[in-house]
């Protein structure tokens, strides 16, 4: 009874090693596949560079294009206040001559 069961055996402990083989294979190429170089850390942090310039340069446009709303809101807020006083002083010649 056992001999029937030996080739059995034997191919299991081939797939068996076989499987070992390739996890331990596996194993030992995959830091190698997944390093990087030099020159693809440069490019990554000139990257991450090139996006942290983007960002604040989007950050400084729109303060400037703040800056810039509130200046023209000044600017005409100054304007009527010097239309009020220009219509004053006019309604003020006008009653003079009346």
């Amino acid at each position: 009874m056992k001999s029937q069961y030996f080739p059995k055996e034997q191919s299991m402990k081939k797939l068996v090693l076989s499987m070992t083989a390739a996890l331990f294979l596996a194993g030992t190429l995959a830091p190698v596949a997944f390093a990087e170089s030099e020159l693809e850390k440069g490019v990554r942090h000139d990257n991450r560079e090139l996006d942290k310039g983007v960002d604040h340069d989007a950050k400084e446009v729109d303060k400037g294009m703040k800056h810039d709303a509130d200046e023209v809101d000044k600017g005409a807020k100054h304007d009527d206040k010097e239309r009020h006083k220009a219509d004053k002083h006019i309604d003020k010649e006008v009653k003079k001559d009346l």
